[in-house]
Order: structure tokens, then C-alpha cells, then sequence
């Protein structure tokens, strides 16, 4: 009884002097635990959220222009031609798969949508992969950084890049490595291990390059995973069988691929950026830290909590990390104006939306580009106002900006197939959509414009079986399908308004094909400059303005005569008539100009002009600063334009 009493007693005893205290401490552990695991999920979503953050604002808010020209210089079509095309090169799925999905960049926040999903899944399937805690998210966000950059510095390599699929291949690629290494972590035997690592290495002819990453990757984890206390064997064995299949599964392959060089079987899918004159590597950076940062991933710290004096080297790494990206993404953002104005204005002319293309001209913070001044001129004469509005808009013309390398642009791999259609040289247009095919792949844009030009040549064969591979898309397939009933009718033409301009001028003018020497501009200035024809109106306004455009008072005045003699009992365009009134005080012995009926205007603006100009060069001030001060009052007459606007930069 006593004994019984006595322990209940000590029990009872024990509780409030050792039990309480111990209680205590464990439910202060368990409040700082919960605390920080808590952080750790604010940290690991916060990061993501700045991922679809920064995607978005870049992509879309950024470079919604830039998406939609991708979407147009890619190609996809479900004809199994090109899936055979895709394999012929280790890696050809995701190439058919990135092909399929650059297609969504047509509506440029879907594709960023979807770009920016794939991105998420990867990060966390490499949490998984690789076992990683929350609070180092933002090392593993590193390649998703990686593959934002390479979408957004390009600049003019996006008309030169030959990869196919290239906007989505290495978003792709990095995916699927991340779902190999991950499939690899589901397995504990052995014997499951290599049978995974076999697979795995033998999906290198679908994966190609990012194979071989995913191999490396659970070579140096596997690594890590075995401690020493496991056999020589799952220690050793196990972490270098991927790398014997990195070796060996190329090697193998490589008698399956005639067309690949055996030098490029470990880099087949890694983009290179070459062009006839420039191997630029600064856009290939990306790329090599999207290979190598994962490699890290195995060597991350696997504690689940942070406390005391560990806690701010993960807040530093965090905060570091993300502001380091930032800078990146935003010095890597190729913004320069008039590369993104010259694809708005493509897409508008393409779309024959003309206020939209002068639109652009109009609110022009510098000087153009000859793509632009070009296409600018396309809409004056589609829309009837070449004589009164060409000089309103910029006409210096600056070359193209690049912001990272030399690479030298041409517009004949740009915008000269448009350009030259819109000008009725359809055989130009498509001599210029097969070369650049051939050098770079057939795209979308491209196609379009052949299925065009052969309707234009009444080629229908050739028109429909252009026309039948675009019903294959996703977004030209119902633009395809509206011009077939012409391929089968031509006679139909007439009612498809959007060929009126370009085959009035194209059937005055034939269909000869000579030389351009890869100068779009310079061809088209020399060709109209020196035509004459009284039978087309719309031509010979062509010709009069490529000739105020040459100022050569010898070609202009024979068209300036025909033009009038074409257009009797209408008022004579601004523009025509200062070419006139300058030419005949600069050369008074050749014409006559005292009996020409000019407007008033004509005559005070260019009294004004000459006045102003001989008053600023009097204060020893050089032309080029002269024809800038005169800019803001004169720069929409010819007299500027002749006087001012040299070193024009053709290209």
C-alpha cells in the first residue's frame, strides 16, 4: 500500500519539476520549426511567382512583337514529311514538338503562357529530382532564367537562326531532362537503376543533347546519393553507367545519322548561331549555364531547417540570386526602337492594314530604317499618297542595330520578299522565300508569301500545294483555305481585293527575273527610276517617285511630263510640284517652269527654305546641323529631302 502510494507520489512529483520544463523547450522547437517551414513555402512560391512575373513582363509586356514574327519564321505541319525531316538528327522530337508549339506565339500571351508553364513544371520537377529544400528555389529558377534570356536576346539572329523549333526547343529540352532525372530518382535497387539508366541512354536519338544532360546530371547525383556504407558497387557502378552510355549511345547512333558529322554527336540540340561572315558565341551563353547549373543542384545543402546564424546565407543566396537575374534579363533584352517597330510594321503590311504601318513611321523617336522607309512607301501607294505624304515621314534611313555582335543584316533575308511583292516583282519575292528557305527552313511566312506570288504568276499547281501545307497549321489554316477556291477558278481574283495593287503592277511589267545582287532597295530604285509606262497610272507614279527619290533632274522630268499627260484636268501632288518648282531654279535653261499653274504654297514654302537655310549657313554652321535646325519647319518638303537627306544606308 505504502509502495503503491509512494510511487504514484514520485510520479506525481516528478511531472511539475522535470516533465514541464522539457515541454516547454519541445514546443518552443516545434513553434521554430513551424516558423521556418513556413518560410521555406513563402520562399519556394515566392520565387516562382517572380518566374511568371518576369515572363510575362518580358515576353509579353516586352516583346509581344518579337513572338509573333518567332511564330512566323517557324514552321510546323502534322504531314509526316516533316516529322521524317525532324528525326533525321538526334533530338527530332522535341524539334517537332517546339515546331508544334512556337505555332501558339501567334497569340503572344498564350504562347508566353505556355512557355512560362513548362518553365514552372521544370523547376519543381528538379526539386523533386533532386531533393532539394524549398528555400534554394531560386537556385534551381538559374535555367529557367537561362531559357528567358535566350528568348529575348536575339535580336536580328531571330532571321537567321537555323535550329528547328528553336523558341521552344531548349524549354522543351530542359523539361524533359528534368523528367528523365527524375523518373531515374523513383527507383532504390540496383537492378531498377540500370534498367532506367539503359532506357534513359537510349532515348538519346529523340532527346539528343539533353540525353546526354540528363545522364550527367544522375551520374553526379547518384554520386552524392550513396553513402559509405554501401557496396563498392551501387558506389561506384552505379554513378559512372550513365556516363559510359554518354559516350557509347552516341557513338552507336552515329551510323543511323549519314547527314551528322560524328564531331557534333554530343551537341546535337545545343544552338549554334552562324551566320556566312560571324560565329557569334555571346548567345550561346545561356545555353552553357543551362547545362552546367544543374549539376550544382546534387551539392545543395538537404537540411530542412535554417536557424541562428545559417538562416541568412539562404536569404542571401535568394535575394542575390534574383536580382543578379533581373539585371541579366534586362541587359539581355534586345529593345532597340526600330527592331521592334520594323516587325509591327511587317505584320501590318502583311495584313495590308496601312494607317497602322504609317502609324509607325509617325511616332518614331529617331531615324528609320530602309526596311521601314521601304514599307512606308508601300502603304503611300497603296493607299494614293505618295505625292502628297512621302516626305511627311523620316527618309534618312539608319542600318540595322545589333546590340551584342557584328552580325550584318540584309534585307533580302528580312523583308525584301514583302517588299519586292508589294511591287509586283512576285518572281523577286519568290526567288528570295526559296533561297532563305534553303539556307534557314521553310516557315510559315515564307510560305505564305510563294502561295501568294504563284496565284499572282497563275501558277496554280504550284499556289495550291502551298496552300494545302498551311491548312495543316493551327492559325493559317482558315487564310489558306479562303484563297484555295481561287486555285481552282483564277478568274476569281478580281474579287479578292487584296491582290489589286500587286497584280495591276505585275501585269504591266511581266515577269522578268534579273539581278538584284542582294540589294533589295537599291535594285528597286534603279529598276522604276529608269521605267516608262503610259498604260498603268499606279506604275508610273512608281516610276516618278523612285526618281524624286534618285534626285536626278534628267529622269524626272520625262515622268513628271507623262504623269500630268496621264492625270489631265487633276490637281498636281504637293511633292511633284516642289520637285518641279526646285528643278527649274536649279536648272532654269532645261524647263520652263514660269507658265506652270503651282499652288501658292509651293512657291512661299520654298522662298522660305532657301532664305532660312543661306541665313544658318551664313552663321557658320556645317549642312548637318543646318538640315537639323530646318528639320521642324521644312522636313516634309523635297527641298529638304534633296538638300539634307544623305548617306543613306541601303543594306
Amino acid at each position: 500500500m505504502d509502495k503503491k502510494y509512494n510511487k504514484k507520489n514520485i510520479q506525481k512529483d516528478i511531472k511539475p519539476s522535470f516533465a514541464n520544463p522539457t515541454s516547454q523547450k519541445e514546443q518552443k522547437e516545434k513553434k521554430t520549426i513551424a516558423i521556418k517551414s513556413k518560410e521555406s513555402w513563402l520562399i519556394a512560391f515566392g520565387i516562382t511567382l517572380a518566374i511568371i512575373g518576369l515572363g510575362y513582363f518580358f515576353l509579353v509586356g516586352q516583346n509581344s512583337d518579337m513572338l509573333f514574327t518567332a511564330q512566323g519564321r517557324s514552321f510546323f505541319t502534322t504531314n509526316s514529311t516533316f516529322l521524317d525531316e525532324c528525326i533525321k538528327r538526334p533530338g527530332g522530337i522535341i524539334s517537332w514538338a517546339a515546331s508544334f508549339l512556337t505555332q501558339f506565339f501567334y497569340h503572344p500571351a498564350l504562347g508566353a503562357s505556355i512557355m512560362i508553364a513548362m518553365w514552372i513544371a521544370s523547376m519543381w520537377l528538379s526539386k523533386l529530382a533532386f531533393k532539394v529544400r524549398n528555400v534554394w528555389m531560386a537556385v534551381l529558377a538559374i535555367p529557367v532564367i537561362c531559357l528567358l534570356v535566350s528568348t529575348i536576346d536575339t535580336g536580328y539572329w531571330i532571321y537567321y537562326i537555323k535550329q528547328t523549333g528553336y523558341w521552344f526547343y531548349g524549354t522543351t529540352g530542359y523539361l524533359i531532362a528534368m523528367l528523365l532525372v527524375t523518373v531515374y530518382h523513383l527507383f532504390k535497387k540496383r537492378t531498377d537503376l540500370i534498367i532506367a539508366t539503359f532506357f534513359i541512354g537510349f532515348s538519346y536519338p529523340f532527346f539528343g543533347w539533353y540525353t546526354l544532360l540528363a545522364l550527367i546530371y544522375i551520374s553526379v547525383s547518384s554520386l552524392v546519393r550513396f553513402s559509405k556504407e554501401t557496396t563498392i558497387a551501387d558506389r561506384y557502378l552505379i554513378p559512372l553507367l550513365p556516363l559510359v552510355f554518354v559516350i557509347a549511345v552516341p557513338v552507336l547512333c552515329y551510323f543511323f545519322y549519314p547527314e551528322l558529322r560524328f564531331i557534333d554527336l554530343w551537341t546535337c540540340g545545343f544552338p549554334y548561331f552562324i551566320n556566312d561572315k560571324l560565329i557569334s558565341y555571346i548567345p550561346e551563353i545561356p545555353f552553357m549555364l543551362l547545362a552546367i547549373t544543374p549539376l550544382l543542384f546534387s551539392f545543395l545543402p538537404k537540411r530542412k531547417e535554417y536557424t541562428g546564424k545559417q538562416a541568412w546565407m539562404v536569404y542571401l543566396v535568394t535575394i542575390v540570386t534574383m536580382v543578379s537575374a533581373y539585371i541579366w534579363i534586362d541587359a539581355s533584352n534586345f529593345n532597340n526602337y526600330n527592331y521592334h517597330a520594323e516587325m509591327r510594321m511587317n505584320r501590318a503590311a502583311e495584313e495590308q492594314n496601312w494607317d497602322k504601318v504609317l502609324d509607325e513611321m509617325s511616332g518614331l523617336p529617331g531615324d528609320a530604317s530602309r526596311q521601314m522607309v521601304l514599307l512606308k512607301n508601300v502603304a503611300l501607294l497603296n493607299k494614293g499618297e505618295m505625292g502628297t505624304k512621302m516626305f511627311k515621314y523620316n527618309n534618312m534611313g539608319e542600318p540595322p542595330t545589333n546590340g551584342f555582335d557584328t552580325l550584318q543584316v540584309h534585307m533580302v533575308q528580312t523583308a525584301a520578299p514583302l517588299i519586292y511583292y508589294y511591287h509586283g516583282k512576285t518572281n523577286f519575292a519568290s526567288r528570295w522565300c526559296i533561297e532563305n528557305s534553303v539556307e534557314f527552313g521553310y516557315n510559315f511566312d515564307n510560305i505564305k508569301m510563294l502561295a501568294r506570288c504563284a496565284i499572282i504568276n497563275k501558277e496554280m499547281d504550284a499556289a495550291r500545294k502551298y496552300l494545302d501545307i498551311l491548312t495543316t497549321s493551327i492559325y493559317h489554316k482558315d487564310w489558306a483555305e479562303r484563297l484555295i477556291p481561287l486555285t481552282e477558278n483564277p478568274q476569281l481574283i478580281s474579287e479578292y481585293k487584296e491582290f489589286d495593287t500587286v497584280n495591276e503592277l505585275w501585269s504591266s511589267m511581266g515577269s522578268v527575273l534579273d539581278g538584284d545582287n542582294g540589294l533589295c532597295e537599291m535594285y528597286l530604285l534603279n529598276y522604276f527610276s529608269n521605267t516608262m509606262n503610259k498604260d498603268c497610272k499606279l506604275l508610273q507614279e512608281l516610276t516618278l517617285n523612285y526618281a524624286l527619290v534618285q534626285k536626278n533632274i534628267q529622269l524626272f522630268w520625262p515622268r513628271f511630263f507623262l504623269y500630268a499627260q496621264l492625270h489631265q484636268n487633276q490637281s498636281m501632288p504637293i511633292h511633284y510640284q516642289e520637285a518641279a518648282y526646285l528643278y527649274g531654279h536649279l536648272e532654269p535653261n532645261n524647263v520652263n517652269i514660269k507658265q506652270m499653274p503651282f499652288d501658292k504654297i509651293v512657291a512661299e514654302r520654298y522662298n522660305g527654305f532657301q532664305q532660312l537655310s543661306q541665313s544658318l549657313l551664313a552663321t557658320g554652321m556645317n549642312t548637318k546641323d543646318v538640315g537639323e535646325a530646318m528639320k521642324s519647319s521644312y522636313g516634309d518638303t523635297f527641298y529638304w529631302f534633296y538638300f539634307f537627306c544623305r548617306d543613306i544606308h541601303s543594306y
